[in-house]
């Protein structure tokens, strides 16, 4: 107990590095390549982080992630894996460093890594001062075979090896949240992971983002909420979902650590990545990380909305409709033996979370003739296989997040369903097939900029298009038009005065800097520039008053002399 509170108040010292005075930008290799990084990879990558121009614009850190380490020698200095890096970490980080950029490397705060590498706990001074040697200058540090033991202890003892160790080194906390992070993480780090872990669809975005929103007040120059990496570009996602991912990250002053593989992206990803007016949201000195202020719920009461697909997972046996499940002789799954199939959305050939819709079966105009509602439940092998890929099963992709997705047949436990005639359900590991709802609403988010200017996100979040509306006095002021500009296009859009409403495709969100106008004599000047006007008015004063001040003080000291002077010659005359 009393080597706890020491830690509680020793992690009560800030760790001052002097780093992360904005978000962190760069690129970290898991969510593209998980374990498959080699010293080729890296170096490739290294190039392509400078000749795309993304170093250009700011990313400047590259992060290798788990997998790196293979054991420890005698000493017990961490070993990387001779077979993928055997020349070791240090090389590269030359190479790194060489280029510009910043290399930033992975360890856990447990005795072993997620992936089953060797971690740090216990060896927090000895990897601290490795990493300090290689001029590593980030590390992201993970929770897993923690031993239970408090995160606090954990992350605090590394944060002082850090500072032991004698280099600058970005300390970036990755506990998922747990624990209340935020309340001391910035004592501890740059940055701390509010959240589980990201994965490449669009419903899993939005609750990581949602989520760390909670957050907004602990974030500032120094130190920043961390909802994980970026998934733009790796293939789940739209376009517009994407652009709508990484605004979100951007105005939420996020990390923005790309994850996909840059050395083969598109243009329309390279667009993304590279727009330097979102950028510059993300980096704005002011350091107030955008929040969520206002959620409007759609009415879903309209005939339209009942054609919507629905989501499927696999959650707590609860015994309701959205879990009941009747396989048909047409090769159909139908959810409560209504009109709503379970369907591969839109027959996607990528791994997309599967679905209910509206039953089509026999419909040969429809997406596969209609192949993309049909399953086979092979009772010998328990599994539930496609009829449009054939080479397909229901798989729940995350033993953490339990999402479904028509994957490869391995016929192993994630695609193993049992299914009960009684109580018509698919039942895996004690828990049932599930059709969610996704939230259906409309969101404004905001972010106050140095320049007396707002950062704003408009959002649809529903599955159809719709209207989505900001006030000005919303935001925080009234009364006044304002200039806005559409930060995707990179174009104004002209005055507004007091509101302003677009209407947004499905997912689809719109990023605006709003900067509002002040009249002065009839005529009109943005805020931010009225406000540096008036500041240098007065910087100007307080020089005036500043020379006046010597003027009148060498004036005294003058005339004081001239007086003594004065006072002296009577005094001779007198004589």
């Amino acid at each position: 107990m009393i080597i706890f509170f020491f830690y509680i108040l020793n992690s009560l010292k800030c760790l001052d590095n002097g780093l992360g005075k904005t978000p962190p930008m760069g690129w970290n290799s898991w969510n593209k390549f998980k374990c498959n990084i080699t010293e080729n990879l890296i170096r490739e990558t290294i190039d392509a982080l400078v000749s795309t121009g993304l170093s250009e614009v700011g990313y400047n850190y590259i992060n290798i992630d788990d997998c790196w380490q293979s054991s420890r020698y005698d000493n017990g200095t961490i070993m990387p894996d001779p077979v993928t890096f055997p020349n070791g970490i240090k090389p590269l980080v030359d190479y790194a460093h060489s280029k510009g950029l910043k290399f930033g490397i992975y360890s856990d705060a447990g005795n072993l890594t997620c992936a089953g590498r060797p971690g740090s706990l216990g060896y927090e001074e000895i990897d601290a001062k490795t990493y300090a040697e290689w001029g590593v200058d980030y590390l992201k540090y993970d929770n897993c075979n923690n031993n239970n033991i408090s995160s606090i202890i954990r992350y605090t003892a590394m944060r002082n090896a850090l500072k032991k160790a004698g280099r600058n080194i970005f300390y970036s906390i990755c506990n998922w949240g747990r624990e209340k992070v935020r309340t001391w993480g910035k004592k501890t780090g740059n940055s701390w992971r509010t959240t589980r872990d990201i994965t490449d669809d669009w419903r899993n975005m939005i609750k990581i983002i949602d989520e760390n929103d909670k957050s907004y007040k602990y974030a500032g120059p120094g130190g920043w909420n961390d909802p994980d990496m970026l998934e733009v570009g790796n293939g789940g996602m739209t376009i517009e979902e994407y652009k709508t991912h990484f605004g979100l990250w951007a105005i939420s002053k996020a990390p923005l650590l790309i994850g996909c593989d840059i050395t083969n992206m598109t243009q329309e990803i390279k667009d993304i990545l590279t727009n330097t007016e979102i950028i510059a949201l993300n980096q704005d000195s002011l350091g107030y990380q955008g929040r969520k202020i206002k959620r409007t719920p759609i009415d879903l009461s309209e005939d339209k909305y009942n054609l919507i697909p629905n989501v499927v997972e696999v959650g707590i046996c609860n015994g309701k409709k959205e879990q009941k499940w009747y396989i048909n002789n047409d090769g159909s799954i139908r959810n409560n033996n209504e009109d709503l199939c379970l369907e591969i959305p839109s027959c996607s050939i990528n791994y997309t979370q599967v679905a209910t819709n509206k039953c089509h079966i026999g419909n040969e105009t429809e997406c596969g003739q209609s192949k993309n509602q049909e399953w086979f439940y092979d009772k010998n092998n328990k599994t539930i296989k496609s009829q449009l890929f054939k080479d397909r099963c229901l798989t729940v992709i995350s033993t953490r997040y339990f999402y479904v997705q028509a994957r490869n047949c391995t016929y192993d436990k994630k695609q193993l369903w049992e299914y009960n005639e009684d109580e018509h359900t698919f039942k895996m590991n004690n828990k049932c097939l599930t059709v969610y709802k996704d939230d259906e609403a409309t969101e404004v988010w905001v972010e106050s900029l140095s320049n007396y200017s707002y950062g704003v996100l408009l959002l649809n979040k529903g599955s159809l298009p719709n209207e989505v509306e900001i006030n000005w006095n919303e935001i925080g002021f009234s009364n006044t038009n304002a200039k806005l500009r559409d930060l995707w296009e990179k174009k104004d859009l002209g005055l507004f005065q007091n509101c302003y409403k677009v209407t947004l495709k499905s997912h689809q969100s719109q990023l605006l800097k709003i900067t509002p106008i002040i009249y002065i004599f009839n005529y009109q000047i943005e805020k931010g520039k009225f406000m540096n006007y008036v500041k240098s008015i007065v910087l100007l004063l307080k020089f005036i008053l500043l020379l006046m001040v010597i003027i009148i003080l060498v004036f005294k000291i003058k005339k004081k002399k001239y007086q003594k002077l004065e006072e002296e010659q009577n005094s001779i005359r007198v004589n």
